[in-house]
């Protein structure tokens, strides 16, 4: 008689793997999520790059990553309350890109472009001075999304 408790029900199998203990090669690297542009979701997003570059063996890049997620997602919150946020962080020709995109629409009148970016500007001090220090680069500019809106990126150096 067959019973779903037979003995080679418990033998160890044989023809699945195994998944390695060791971290995933770093250039592996592609993480992206959204989040509701809301205050909880610069905390979330350390969270989800503190653990995506610990699964990748990039821990010693963490404190400044983690604090240029932050950054990145307190500006696009304050820029857009209310909509949606997207964060891509990917490892590309040996350095990190960090991309968040806002709804926060490019605004056609000239002189409103210009005080927009600054203010989006000046609530990213910390993050150009975190990203310079890094020897990395960073900017702002229209989303390539179809719904529109601001993508604002960094590359870190590894």
């Amino acid at each position: 008689m067959l019973t779903p408790f037979h003995a080679p029900f418990f033998a160890t199998p044989t023809a699945c793997p195994v998944a390695p203990d060791h971290p995933a090669p770093p250039d592996g690297l592609s993480c992206s999520m959204t989040l509701p542009a809301s205050a909880r979701s610069a905390g979330i997003a350390r969270h989800a790059v503190r653990a995506a570059l610990h699964a990748y063996a990039l821990d010693p890049l963490a404190p400044t990553t983690v604090q240029a997620a932050s950054e990145l997602m307190g500006s696009a919150w304050r820029m857009d309350p209310g909509g949606e946020l997207y964060l891509s962080l990917r490892h590309r020709d040996d350095a990190l890109r960090l991309i968040v995109y806002d709804g926060h629409p490019t605004h056609a009148h000239p002189r409103l472009a210009a005080l927009c970016e600054a203010r989006r500007r000046a609530t990213l001090r910390v993050f150009s001075a975190l990203v310079r220090d890094h020897g990395g680069d960073w900017g702002v500019g229209p989303s390539r999304e179809p719904g529109g809106g601001t993508r604002t990126w960094a590359t870190l150096p590894l």
